[in-house]
């Protein structure tokens, strides 16, 4: 939804008229923030950059006129508050990283990081709790003493809302390194590295699970197809919400080893039969967001392999060509984005960072042509029999590493797919070529 006329002038969240901003050529509204900020706000910015940034200098422009509270689902030209976390963040991150430079990038940081930092009256309130609470920061105080949002706190989920509060400050962390603030970036991403404070090792007998944690240290009674302190999934699902710090993640798991064994558990049943959805809550919910990152994670486990045959066969079972075709809510594009990255055989794994990880592509050749410099993707022997990566080139050159650097996504490149109808176990699978982490320093 767009709001402008052909002055420039439009009605703002205080009910004023206010004017663009700048070179902002539109101001945009309604923004599903927790859906989005995961991949599509990755690929309209990538595809079309000034929207992306408009879309920022929109965001920018609703806190300002918010008192400065950034919302996470903005309608219209007013907030709702709907979900959990802090998303405006990783969006802005999202927008810069892929392309997105014409918006006020230092005033929206300076904004965010206020927020990020002074606890308001509504981060200390349960108004609209659980699913609309007011504030930008739920229970700021206790991420700032304590080091993680506790079982009774004014968030909807106290787990899921230290999961969501860590993406957001390592965005953050991003932010502050594009803006020269080299302070703020060591902060912030120290402070992602709070999601390690809700690790329970010995949650299960059998297991280690993030899960909600009370107050004064101690640990609730848990399971792990629980919602309990989690958002429209499972403790099981929400275990493999750590996108920036998937190394980090695996090694708290106790190694690749053990992390793999885990993600196989959690894509099957106990026959071994592809759970993908709707299979129970210890298994995955590929048709809602919390879920829809962890097919990409093999590529950081030496099994490039199994993201490429786990992404296919979602692309093949829960996609559907027919009216109810996208699976779940599409949340204002945020399960197609997944889908069209996931057809050219890429994907953004890192909010607010500019890294794809790759799988396989679906169509034979697929061209995206950008101002920054046009992307090929060939891939000769695509079908529906050859989903696995035999070997790969970008520009020419041999690439054996299951992910594409950030310049990829800034000037584009031509990219080859020799594709098989079997596993190729050796390509891309040497840990020292998995995809960057980015754990708190000095771990």
């Amino acid at each position: 939804t767009v709001f402008s006329d052909a002055d420039g002038e439009y009605r703002g969240f205080d009910g004023k008229v206010h004017r663009l901003e700048g070179s902002q050529k539109i101001q945009y509204a309604n923004f599903s923030g927790w859906d989005v900020y995961r991949s599509q706000l990755q690929l309209l910015t990538w595809l079309f950059p000034k929207v992306g940034s408009d879309i920022a200098q929109s965001l920018y422009n609703q806190a300002r006129q918010n008192d400065g509270k950034w919302d996470r689902w903005t309608h219209a030209t007013g907030a709702t508050h709907v979900m959990s976390g802090d998303p405006s963040a990783p969006a802005v991150a999202d927008i810069h990283a892929f392309g997105g430079r014409d918006f006020d990038l230092r005033g929206a940081y300076v904004s965010l990081k206020r927020a990020a930092t002074v606890p308001t009256a509504d981060d200390l309130s349960d108004d609209g709790c659980a699913v609309e609470c007011t504030g930008q920061r739920p229970s700021l105080d206790q991420w700032l003493t304590l080091h993680y949002i506790a079982a009774k706190s004014h968030a909807w989920g106290g787990a899921a809302e230290t999961l969501e509060d860590a993406s957001a400050d390592f965005a953050l962390s991003e932010l502050a390194r594009a803006t020269g603030d080299e302070a703020g970036h060591d902060e912030f991403l120290a402070r992602a590295g709070y999601w390690r404070n809700l690790y329970n090792p010995h949650a299960t007998p059998q297991a280690g699970y993030i899960q909600n944690r009370n107050a004064d240290g101690t640990w609730p009674a848990f399971k792990p197809e629980s919602d309990d302190g989690f958002v429209e999934a499972s403790a099981a699902v929400y275990l493999w919400m750590v996108p920036f710090d998937v190394h980090g993640l695996f090694d708290t798991l106790g190694g690749r080893a053990r992390a793999t064994a885990r993600l196989d558990a959690f894509f099957h049943d106990a026959n071994g039969n592809w759970a993908l959805t709707k299979a129970g809550p210890l298994h995955a919910e590929l048709d809602n967001e919390p879920s829809i990152g962890t097919p990409w994670l093999y590529d950081y486990a030496g099994q490039p392999w199994k993201t490429q045959q786990s992404v296919r066969i979602v692309l093949d079972t829960i996609w559907k060509n027919a009216p109810d075709g996208i699976p779940g809510n599409d949340d204002l594009g945020e399960m197609s984005s997944w889908y069209v990255w996931a057809a050219l055989g890429m994907y953004p794994g890192i909010p607010g960072r500019a890294e794809l990880l790759l799988g396989s592509p679906l169509f034979p050749k697929a061209v995206i042509h950008r101002d920054g410099g046009d992307v090929v993707i060939e891939a000769p022997d695509a079908s529906d029999a050859n989903p696995y990566v035999q070997s790969l080139t970008l520009d020419g050159k041999s690439h054996d590493k299951p992910w594409l650097p950030t310049s990829f996504v800034e000037h584009g490149g031509h990219l080859r797919f020799t594709l098989g109808a079997q596993p190729d176990t050796h390509w891309a699978s040497d840990p020292d070529d998995a995809p960057p982490s980015f754990p708190p320093p000095g771990t």
